[in-house]
């Protein structure tokens, strides 16, 4: 893999953007020092208000782009910044933009990453550093609506979902590897974290998450983001939306505290009686979709408990030319591990990676501080 050497110095940037409005985006963080910018299609979800037509018969989910990038920590701020200006993310339901430092990332010298200037800033450092959580919830198709609809009833900004691919130790077994791996939908939503343990235990009701077979639930960190993600549809004729006299009424507390005291709550959320999964870490393997299923049986081989696949494009790839380095499909392969286990399960996969000659791979870490499954 002609890996360079593990380190803390990047940051993984993530945007939710409408359909039809990432190629501002995707230029303005470009000339501000991003690279590699990897693009998943999405859908948006929102609540419906109006009278019983209207939720008969509710609009289409909209269409979204999710673009993850890894940042040298010296040029967050500043692509952060661009990402804001270009699209407008000040703005009620424009989108998102939020950055969770890496534990630890590296990249192969083919990978079309940004590379670091060698300064020793950490991370996010503005106007837009935040106390953020990211939630994730990993389901069966067909189970993702459910769990958006609890995490907008919560107070959660509209969550996206994405599609991929996910698998376990059931792979190993070769009478029920009927497929490389079941499809799955992913739910993500970013919410404040006064509310994230309200919003992570209404999820995992709705998606039955300890149950047999059901799915995964993690969180994970965020260090700076600003969220403007549409939550509501109404076909009402109001001068503002819902959003926007949420927004004035944190502005006039002064906090979000207020939101949890909502009349019947009691100001206190309902419990969620689990026992979590503390204190893992998410390896995350870029890969260009062809070797994707190298990778993914590497990580299974090397002792993983399960591996979950996105698919995107890789918009400033530089494997080919003209539209073909355009439009190179690539995967973000990735796991959950203890912290031991994380170098054993890493070198596994790196050593897979250098025998079959792939020279376009990064590796990168993320700090997930609860989780849940079923536990048997």
């Amino acid at each position: 893999m002609s890996d360079k050497s593990q380190n803390s110095d990047y940051s993984l940037l993530s945007l939710i953007l409408p359909k039809g409005s990432a190629t501002p985006v995707v230029e303005a963080i470009g000339k501000a020092g991003a690279a590699g910018i990897f693009e998943m299609t999405a859908r948006g979800s929102v609540l419906t208000e109006g009278g019983f037509i209207k939720r008969m018969f509710p609009p289409p989910a909209p269409e979204q782009h999710l673009l993850q990038t890894l940042v040298p920590n010296d040029k967050v701020d500043a692509v952060t910044e661009a990402a804001i200006e270009a699209g407008q993310l000040h703005r009620m339901g424009s989108g998102a933009v939020f950055v969770i430092p890496c534990s630890e990332s590296s990249q192969s010298d083919g990978f079309p990453g940004a590379e670091t200037s060698g300064d020793s800033k950490n991370g996010s450092s503005g106007e837009y550093s935040a106390d953020l959580e990211a939630i994730c919830a990993i389901c069966e198709i067909g189970v993702a609506e459910d769990i958006a609809k609890a995490a907008l009833q919560s107070g959660a900004p509209g969550p996206t979902i994405t599609f991929g691919e996910g698998g376990g130790l059931r792979d190993k077994i070769p009478l029920l590897r009927m497929t490389k791996g079941p499809e799955k939908e992913f739910v993500w939503c970013v919410v404040d974290k006064s509310e994230a343990d309200n919003v992570f235990a209404e999820m995992a009701r709705a998606g039955r998450i300890t149950e047999p077979g059901r799915g995964f639930m993690y969180s994970i960190p965020v260090d700076a983001g600003i969220v403007n993600v549409s939550s509501v549809v109404s076909s009402s004729a109001h001068a503002a939306t819902m959003e926007q006299v949420i927004a004035a009424l944190d502005d006039l507390k002064g906090d979000k505290d207020w939101r949890g005291s909502a009349e019947g709550d009691g100001g206190k959320a309902k419990a969620l009686k689990s026992t979590f999964l503390k204190d893992l870490t998410g390896l995350y393997c870029i890969v260009p979709r062809d070797h994707y299923s190298d990778v993914y049986d590497a990580i299974l081989e090397a002792g993983a408990p399960g591996v979950s696949t996105n698919f995107g494009v890789m918009l400033d790839a530089d494997a080919g030319e003209g539209d073909q380095a355009q439009n190179e499909e690539w995967a973000v392969v990735y796991t959950s591990l203890g912290a031991g286990n994380v170098d054993k399960v890493r070198d596994a996969t790196s050593k897979k990676i250098d025998s079959l000659g792939i020279d376009r791979t990064a590796f990168y870490t993320l700090p997930i501080p609860r989780a849940l499954t079923y536990l048997g």
